[in-house]
């Protein structure tokens, strides 16, 4: 349990630090083209987070196997996913507030070049208005790395092995 907050705390350390990066860097208004790729990159890095928690917990316990992984890498998704959702939530409303607009300005200048008709550009607009805001976009980017720390836990354990 210990190991698990402890790394749980290594994940919101790890993403706070990337969060504040990529607006430094100018991932959340200038180039935000790339904003997708470097999320899924942030994802696949914290996979490493499991692959460190995972040989921890083996060392630690002396009945080791795959299921008791699962249920420590389970644990561990719940602590770090909750932790940096209230994070986000913190840091889209106070330390970055201009991050959905940024965002929504720069999808109508992508809408207004490949949009084919101007419904079509309006309905998308309306689509991408109603999503960039900080409540669904929490709930859609929370949902998602929830996904992502369940397949953690059920793959990685099964390469971990008790020294």
């Amino acid at each position: 349990m210990q190991n698990s907050i402890k790394y749980a705390l290594s994940v919101m350390g790890f993403g706070t630090v990337w969060l504040v990066a990529e607006k430094l860097l100018g991932y959340h208004n200038t180039i935000v083209d790339w904003l997708p790729f470097t999320s899924l990159l942030w994802l696949i890095l914290v996979g490493v987070f499991y692959v460190f928690f995972l040989k921890t917990e083996s060392q630690q316990h002396r009945n080791w196997n795959y299921k008791t992984g699962v249920k420590s890498a389970l644990v561990f998704t719940l602590y770090w996913v909750v932790g940096f959702a209230a994070i986000k939530l913190i840091y889209f409303a106070f330390i970055n507030p201009d991050y959905f607009n940024d965002i929504t300005l720069r999808g109508r200048e992508w809408l207004t070049l490949s949009a084919t008709s101007d419904e079509n550009f309006e309905n998308a607009t309306q689509m991408m208005e109603d999503f960039l805001q900080l409540t669904p976009y929490l709930a859609v980017t929370t949902v998602l790395q929830f996904v992502f720390g369940v397949i953690y836990s059920l793959l990685i354990p099964g390469f971990v092995k008790q020294k």
